[in-house]
């Protein structure tokens, strides 16, 4: 039997125990780091509980009436996810770290950041895109733990459904591209970017001749500098060079392409459908013909041109990025809404235009900001970079 030494017997020859006899201050230390790491683990447990999350005001009054409505809370099989289940991973090490950094949200509770209702509604999108790009970061881990393509029975589902979610499921997609809003009230969507336009219009200065500037929403061209009725109204987002001023009014030049046989509409491009103004008085427009071109794929004859006009020196925005940001900001915040966000290349810029008339009646856009993000998209299509160099 295998011994190891002790303390020396009565007769001074060193004395032996078993190997299993552990030493008293290494079974301490077990026992120590047994009570520590289970008291721990329970109290990080006990943070996970549904009355500990409303525990504090803050979530009692606003998310929490918001989930007792939704099917997470009540449903018929009588399974119900509870916060924990969809904020905090299920898996040790995620766990820890999520704990970690949710310590963070202590210092909002002591300042108030949140406090009442008027405080956490003005915060309410931030948060919630917040927690959308953490479960996006993620794959969705948490709503994986009860959901998964593996056991769904697209059988069961109706038709719509069952599509969405094949394609998900083939393209990679994860849970919350689609699933938002489900447990709680969706925010304003629309808050940033409409905050955004409104700094941007309020600063912007009378443009310099020469300038080439940009309106948020349509604006009305005349064909004299005193006003009058509008002979066209420039499309939201179109770009435009400052030709003259005379006080409050600014003449501008937009590069246009006329498409043979449509007069109520000039286009920003050869060949593609990008509305750059409507035409509201034809003969009375100022337009320079130049050269035409065939357009090959329908047989079509397009003729560049300039359209010219009088216009209101106010609302013109010169800073490009400030331009792309609030574009940017207006298609993440609406279109990655009900799906994963699409890359403008995915389609050509004639397509674009049935997908956001397909779309808007599902987004709380209102008409200049689709006719803003619809021009967007159509500059950036898979088609437009060899369509689009004559207006640049």
């Amino acid at each position: 039997m295998t011994t190891s030494a002790d303390s020396d017997g009565p007769d001074g020859v060193p004395a032996t125990r078993p190997w299993w006899v552990i030493p008293a201050w290494v079974a301490f230390g077990i026992v120590v780091g047994i009570v520590g790491w289970g008291g721990f683990n329970t109290a990080m447990e006990a943070t996970n509980s549904l009355e500990f999350c409303i525990s504090c005001h803050e979530m009692r009054s606003t998310v929490h009436e918001e989930y007792k409505t939704s099917v997470h809370h009540a449903n018929a099989s009588g399974v119900r996810a509870v916060c924990s289940d969809c904020h905090v991973p299920k898996d040790w090490t995620h766990k820890l770290v999520r704990k970690i950094r949710a310590s963070g949200e202590l210092w909002a509770k002591l300042t108030g950041t949140i406090d009442t209702p008027e405080k956490f509604e003005a915060r309410r999108l931030a948060l919630a895109r917040h927690e959308w790009a953490r479960m996006r970061e993620s794959d969705s881990r948490e709503c994986r733990n009860c959901h998964s393509f593996e056991a769904m029975d697209f059988h069961k589902q109706r038709p719509k459904s069952a599509e969405a979610m094949k394609t998900a499921q083939e393209k990679g997609h994860t849970c919350i591209d689609c699933h938002k809003g489900i447990a709680h009230k969706l925010p304003d969507l629309t808050a940033r970017h409409r905050e955004m336009a409104r700094r941007m219009t309020e600063e912007a200065s009378v443009p310099a001749v020469g300038a080439t500037v940009s309106a948020l929403v349509a604006a009305d061209v005349h064909a004299e500098a005193a006003g009058g009725e509008p002979v066209a109204r420039i499309a939201p987002g179109m770009p435009v060079r400052v030709l003259a001023r005379e006080g409050e009014r600014i003449r501008v030049e937009a590069a246009i392409w006329q498409r043979e046989g449509t007069v109520r509409t000039v286009y920003a491009a050869f060949g593609r459908r990008i509305t750059a103004a409507t035409v509201v008085d034809g003969d009375r427009l100022e337009i320079e013909a130049g050269v035409a071109r065939l357009e090959p794929e329908r047989d079509e004859t397009w003729t560049e041109g300039r359209l010219r006009g009088w216009t209101g020196a106010r609302g013109w925005v010169s800073d490009a990025g400030r331009i792309e940001a609030y574009g940017t900001e207006m298609y993440d915040a609406n279109c990655s809404f009900c799906h994963a966000l699409p890359n403008p290349e995915a389609w050509d810029a004639e397509k674009w235009i049935s997908h956001i008339n397909a779309m808007r009646r599902m987004v709380p856009l209102e008409e200049n900001e689709i006719s803003f993000l619809l021009g967007r998209l159509q500059r950036r299509a898979k088609d437009a970079g060899t369509t689009l160099g004559a207006v640049r």
